[in-house]
């Protein structure tokens, strides 16, 4: 094969493989703008068939928004989410970077011993702990309240130790001696000489953190008993029980499943470049 022919199938090859991404990005996308779409829709062209694919610009209407919000504490359930997720996540970066920081570069007794132990809990399924976490909750007397839904997660588990250990790893061990000559204490050095430099690494515990605890249904669902104390997914979820079943209703329940994704479409559109740091986070030195 000749370097013409061989240009020409690179090329070939290249076109298959945009060609099967953009079908692909395309099948992933739809179920999201079909969503929006049906949002802005008069609940009586939902019922119609077959589905209009395209819009009809001249019939979308706010109207589903409004009906929700009249009908539903929606600004109620957005803002127990968004205190949730911002509390917890804050707490995940604190003491998740302080204990990454302590396996990482601290020496002290039985510091690996105790890493591995811990690991093993990241492999329990979630699932599992559902019911001792209830039973602990409510013999605390917290259902029902802001400590049920924000203390459990507020050190953001093994996970966030495990994610900011690995990246500690990074940080040349030379800086943080050089501090240490200069008089830095092990908490001075944290903040001036360590935590400039992670912050990368915070930011994609943040953003994963962030995610996990804004789209957190059953925990929530277990110790929430109060219809303003549920968080918005738990919100969103009731809708279509609330609301009459049939398409005449459908586009409140998409409006509210819209309104329940934007703030990680935001977080996407703005964090996106850390996404990828995120992948290979855990494939850093250790």
């Amino acid at each position: 094969m000749n370097l013409q022919s061989r240009y020409l199938v690179s090329k070939t090859l290249t076109l298959l493989a945009y060609i099967v991404l953009f079908i692909w990005a395309i099948l992933c996308l739809f179920p999201l703008y079909w969503m929006i779409k049906n949002s802005f829709e008069p609940n009586k062209r939902l019922g119609l068939w077959p589905p209009a694919v395209l819009p009809i610009w001249d019939s979308l209407t706010l109207e589903n928004y409004r009906s929700i919000f009249a009908k539903f504490p929606m600004f109620r359930w957005f803002g127990n989410s968004l205190s949730v997720a911002v509390i917890r996540t804050f707490g995940a970066i604190f003491f998740g970077s302080m204990a990454g920081y302590a396996f990482a570069k601290l020496r002290f007794w039985g510091r690996n011993g105790i890493f591995w132990t811990l690991m093993p809990v990241m492999m329990i399924p979630g699932m599992v702990l559902i019911l001792p976490q209830y039973q602990l909750i409510r013999s605390l007397g917290w259902i029902d309240t802001y400590a049920a839904l924000i203390i459990p997660g507020v050190v953001g588990g093994v996970w966030a130790m495990f994610m900011m250990r690995q990246f500690m790893h990074t940080i040349p061990d030379e800086l943080i001696e050089s501090a240490r000559i200069d008089g830095a204490g092990e908490f001075g050095s944290f903040l001036r000489i360590v935590t400039p430099i992670a912050v990368p690494g915070m930011a994609v515990l943040g953003i994963f953190s962030f995610i996990g605890n804004w789209n957190s249904f059953l925990y929530p669902l277990i110790v929430t008993k109060d219809k303003m104390m549920r968080t918005l997914p738990v919100g969103v979820s009731m809708l279509k029980d609330a609301i009459e079943s049939g398409p005449r209703q459908m586009g409140e329940t998409m409006a509210g499943t819209t309104i329940s994704a934007i703030p990680m479409i935001l977080v996407f559109l703005f964090a996106r470049r850390y996404f990828l740091k995120g992948i290979t986070v855990g494939a850093l030195k250790g």
